[in-house]
């Protein structure tokens, strides 16, 4: 028995260096892939949702989440609601995991610069008609006056592109015009896309009245808070209420195939018409004032120090729009 004023013996030595042991283990045993798969559900709210940030299947995703949560030894998701909801610590550990990507991105960056002079990376968003028409001339100027640059590419709608530049997954992005803009800007018309049979087709000009009297076809997809049909309802104006719209698509080439099976008539920016086909089909302008889209890029000027910022946007404004753009001034 031991005396009330006797010393309390010293921690086993051994049992100390085995617990930290345990804890250099879990560290090392943790993947980088993990932390990815994890922090995209987080912030697209679903698992499904993540893939298409990540190129990865759904199964692999959900087998990341389990690795990692039962290497930690906690569920970091509330997968009884939708959507998908992080648990108390899950959301403690999101801000640490955030802030590790970025330190360790960060110093990928510095290492690579050290070695090449003049390196510099950046994290652009964009969205599919961009990427297609406009995007490739502004990486070509990019490459030819700033070889040293790398761009990665993000695509995504306008509200995940928001929350990319909010989280900091993308320096720049291009998205529809709904904040406030920060130059330089695009404009590109809204146009109606219908079979070449159909009694629009004769008209030179379709009016929003004309719009009201058919099922219409929009883009993109989503709920209006997200800029769901974000063309159609803004060429409608006040009018947008009183529309039929029976399908919204985030894909010109879906629009393209319900307007060709007769579902209805297609409302949709000209520039993200050019990505697809539009054979067998009329195109006509739509008669309203605000028939147009503004594109602008967007950046965080207080979150984004990146050097290479400067020489993007040097590359966009110098690049010769297509023929379904116009560059607006200051």
């Amino acid at each position: 028995m031991t005396a009330p004023d006797s010393p309390v013996p010293d921690a086993d030595p051994a049992s100390t260096f085995r617990i930290a042991d345990l804890a250099l283990r879990d560290e090392m045993l943790l993947k980088i892939s993990w932390l990815r798969s994890f922090l995209a559900v987080a912030e697209r709210g679903g698992f499904g949702a993540a893939t298409s940030k990540l190129h990865l299947s759904q199964s692999r995703v959900s087998a990341h989440i389990a690795d990692l949560e039962q290497l930690l030894g906690f569920a970091l998701f509330e997968r009884r609601v939708r959507p998908t909801a992080l648990t108390e610590p899950g959301r403690i550990f999101a801000s640490h995991a955030r802030d590790a990507l970025e330190q360790l991105g960060e110093g990928i960056k510095a290492a690579r610069a050290a070695l090449s002079p003049g390196y510099g990376h950046l994290a652009v968003g964009s969205y599919p008609s961009v990427s297609s028409v406009f995007l490739p001339g502004v990486l070509a100027s990019l490459r030819t006056e700033q070889p040293s640059i790398s761009v990665e590419l993000l695509e995504g709608t306008a509200a995940s592109l928001e929350a990319a530049l909010t989280t900091g997954a993308v320096d720049i992005a291009f998205r529809p015009l709904q904040p406030p803009v920060r130059d330089p800007r695009l404009t590109t018309a809204i146009v109606a896309v219908m079979r070449d049979d159909d009694a629009f087709a004769a008209k030179a000009s379709v009016t929003i009245d004309d719009l009201r009297s058919r099922a219409v076809i929009g883009n993109p997809s989503g709920s209006r808070e997200d800029g769901g049909g974000f063309d159609l309802r803004h060429a409608a104006g006040e009018a947008a209420d009183s529309l039929n719209i029976v399908y919204l698509t985030d894909q010109p080439t879906t629009l393209v195939a319900l307007v060709r099976a007769a579902f209805g008539v297609g409302v949709i920016s000209q520039l993200a018409l050019a990505t697809t086909t539009t054979d067998g089909l009329a195109v006509r302008p739509i008669d309203s004032p605000t028939a147009f889209r503004e594109v602008a890029l967007f950046w965080n000027e207080q979150r984004n120090t990146n050097p290479c910022l400067t020489a993007f946007i040097d590359a966009v404004t110098g690049a010769a729009p297509p023929p379904e753009v116009q560059q607006l001034g200051d």
